[in-house]
């Protein structure tokens, strides 16, 4: 406790919520916290309440910090307001903080999500499908058809090392298009017949009944019905 914790380390997220203690939120602010990645979210039917909400709040927290004398960097700050499709609206003036005014972004990451701000999640799906193909690429050796690498320990990989890249936040995406999320599922698909090496005329939903494995699609809404 007196030498500290790691970056990173798994208590460092309990240590400093239990030794910070942020400005409590208001009726219309509300803080989302892990360890040293806040989130200020703020909600309002007029673009022009929610900089004076998000206003009130960040002079709140600029005392708190000088108080407290924490460190924050401003250029790593972002700010995006969410909408719903189709709505217009004029872009606000942009919030600031120890007079250093806070870039507003069309996409950021909050705790490896990717946040848009129509909230589609195509973005986020972006990012998944490139981490999951290069994951495939590095067991490119293990996976292939040539592989004598057994189907069991192949799905198994899969399971193990290819999926669970694939469900992070994976109930965010109950509001996706499902165009997006099929996209998600042909990765699957073409990783399941790698393992399996059946030929061309084996449909994919035949693999997934003989594997029993589930369809992206449903995976997602299991889990997501476990986290509910």
């Amino acid at each position: 406790m007196r030498a500290g914790v790691a970056s990173g380390g798994l208590m460092s997220p309990v240590l400093f919520s239990l030794y910070v203690d942020m400005p409590s939120s208001s009726h219309h602010v509300e803080l989302a916290l892990y360890a040293d990645d806040t989130a200020v979210i703020a909600t309002s039917r007029k673009p022009t309440q929610l900089v004076s909400y998000l206003e009130s709040y960040l002079n709140k927290l600029q005392r708190w910090l000088c108080e407290w004398r924490v460190a924050i960097y401003v250029s790593k700050s972002s700010a995006m307001i969410f909408a719903r499709a189709g709505r217009r609206f004029i872009q606000p003036r942009p919030v600031t903080l120890f007079g250093e005014p806070i870039q507003c972004v069309d996409t950021t990451r909050y705790l490896g999500v990717t946040l848009d701000k129509r909230l589609n999640w195509s973005p986020h799906i972006d990012q998944v499908r490139k981490k999951t193909a290069q994951r495939m690429g590095m067991l490119g050796p293990l996976l292939n058809r040539n592989s004598n690498l057994s189907v069991r320990n192949g799905v198994l990989l899969y399971k193990q090392l290819i999926r669970p890249m694939m469900d992070y936040a994976c109930p965010a995406l109950r509001s996706a298009v499902r165009t997006h999320v099929r996209r998600l599922q042909v990765l699957k698909s073409k990783c399941l017949r790698l393992a399996t090496g059946v030929p061309w005329y084996v449909s994919n939903r035949q693999i997934h009944e003989d594997l029993d494995v589930p369809l992206f699609a449903d995976h997602i809404r299991a889990l997501t019905a476990s986290f509910d």
